[in-house]
């Protein structure tokens, strides 16, 4: 009896068995299915890359790369037309303040020193010579004055005597030698005030005169150290402590007045030139401060200048260390700057998703569901760094985001993650 029932459940179990095999397969199909509906798109999942939102101390840097550059460049260039005629320090050279660089050549201009020199001293041995003749003339207007005075005083004392005995009537004098008098000693009076204001007038006369030959005299002197500083400045010389960075002349060449002779530059003075995205640059700000990177060494620093203009989407940035160079800082050396912002105590923030930009609502696919899901929500972000962004509203700590390109499904809303 009992082996006919487990013989008839035996039956029973092999009968059905293939249908709920059947229908487990249908449930998972179903639930597939069902799981395949929750998503528009699926991608891989190690394609993508992850960030997670974080929360804590969060520092604002802006990067950009550029060159070292001199701060204090020199150009030296030829003051007159003249040839090269020697070239004593080559690019590279360390040269002193006063050392020779490049010596010209200008043969009229040392005949015209010479002439200069001959005329200077013509033209001050004539004015030696009219001062002599003035001085001369000048002693015998003195002399006329004085025997002018002269004849007056003696006719006054002349009058004064005949005056007295005219007086008392003693008839010594005449009436006509009385008057007679009167009219000598007028007329020697004014002899003598006409040769005071004769002296007094050639005394103005020389003067004008030695000031008009002193003028000549300074500005041929003038022409002759023009001159000689023309001739002077065929020779080249250094006029700071520096290195010859380029000397574009050849012995030889002729150069004219203006023309670049050789470049200086002091080896101890750099600065850096950082070229900033211009979607980065509006936050930055003269005196905030910079790390260089030269690959070897790092140098603290200070934003000096911010150029006003874009060039090829860049922005320059001049930065000026604040302590010493870094031993391999060298002229044309490229290195890499990082900018400091700012720095935020206790903000959300996440690696700085592609195309997200600072200050701005961007939609953002969202990892949901234990990582089978992203979906696209609306973030405001809030200041961003150089690889990190500010969250201000729409994501929590803890949650994660896709930070890679989402260009080939951005059309979804939902995607699904393999």
């Amino acid at each position: 009896m009992d082996i006919s029932r487990a013989k008839q459940k035996k039956s029973v179990i092999k009968r059905y068995w293939p249908w709920s095999l059947l229908v487990l397969m249908l449930a998972g199909a179903g639930y597939y299915l069902y799981f395949l509906a929750q998503a528009d798109f699926a991608i891989d999942g190690e394609t993508l890359v992850i960030g997670q939102v974080r929360q804590g101390k969060f520092s604002v840097s802006v990067r950009g790369s550029g060159v070292l550059v001199p701060d204090n460049i020199q150009w030296l260039s030829a003051n007159v037309d003249a040839r090269v005629e020697r070239i004593l320090a080559k690019p590279g050279k360390t040269v002193n303040k006063g050392d020779l660089i490049v010596e010209l050549s200008n043969p009229k201009l040392v005949q015209l020193l010479e002439e200069t020199q001959w005329e200077l001293e013509a033209v001050s041995a004539e004015n030696e010579a009219q001062r002599v003749i003035q001085e001369s003339a000048l002693l015998d207007q003195k002399t006329l004055v004085l025997n002018a005075r002269l004849d007056f005083e003696s006719s006054k004392l002349e009058q004064d005597a005949h005056s007295e005995l005219f007086q008392k009537k003693t008839g010594a004098v005449s009436k006509i030698d009385y008057q007679r008098t009167r009219l000598e000693t007028k007329q020697f009076k004014q002899r003598w005030h006409i040769q005071q204001q004769r002296l007094t007038k050639m005394t103005e006369n020389l003067s004008v005169q030695n000031n008009a030959r002193d003028a000549r005299l300074k500005k041929m002197s003038k022409t002759l150290e023009r001159v000689r500083q023309d001739v002077n400045s065929l020779k080249i010389y250094a006029s700071i402590n520096s290195v010859v960075q380029d000397v574009p002349v050849e012995a030889g060449q002729r150069i004219a007045m203006g023309g670049n002779i050789a470049k200086l530059a002091r080896q101890d003075s750099l600065i850096a030139e950082l070229q900033v995205p211009e979607l980065q640059i509006r936050d930055v700000m003269i005196g905030q401060k910079v790390v260089i990177d030269t690959r070897n060494n790092k140098a603290l620093g200070v934003v000096t200048r911010v150029d006003p203009a874009v060039v090829n989407g860049n922005v320059q940035v001049d930065v000026s260390f604040s302590g010493e160079l870094p031993a391999d800082a060298r002229p044309d050396l490229t290195v890499d700057g990082e900018i400091k912002i700012a720095e935020i105590s206790d903000a959300l923030y996440v690696s700085r998703p592609l195309f997200a930009q600072s200050q701005s609502t961007a939609s953002i696919y969202k990892i949901t569901d234990n990582g089978n899901f992203a979906s696209r929500i609306k973030v405001k972000l809030g200041k961003g760094s150089v690889d990190q962004i500010q969250i201000l509203e729409g994501l929590a700590p803890g949650e994660k985001i896709i930070i890679s390109d989402p260009s080939t499904w951005e059309s979804y809303h939902k995607v699904r993650i393999n």
